[in-house]
């Protein structure tokens, strides 16, 4: 199942990042099922050293599929191109998760 910002965001043509948690039973990648997603979307608005981005979070665990729309999302404004991409993803969770 596609986390629920990601149709939206393929129609309007942005960058973004998605990031999938998995759970594998036994650690048996061939009984993995989708727990939770993240969806971090350029929004356009930034500069060569500066991007801006919205960010969702799906419903997860049991939720997830179930629960129709976004359990948490966010903005986050002046992240620096120059960091790395967990970084970006660091900074995103907490924008939705310590408000």
């Amino acid at each position: 199942m596609d986390p629920p910002a990601v149709p939206m965001a393929l129609e309007q043509g942005v960058r973004m990042i998605v990031v999938k948690i998995e759970i594998w039973p036994h650690g048996d990648q061939q009984q993995a099922r989708l727990i939770g997603s993240a969806v971090i979307v350029n929004d356009g608005t930034g500069t060569p050293e500066k991007g801006n981005y919205e960010i969702g979070l799906s419903h997860s665990g049991k939720y997830y599929g179930v629960k129709k729309g976004l359990y948490k999302k966010a903005t986050l404004t002046g992240h620096l191109r120059t960091l790395s991409s967990y970084h970006l993803v660091m900074r995103a969770l907490q924008c939705c998760l310590l408000k």
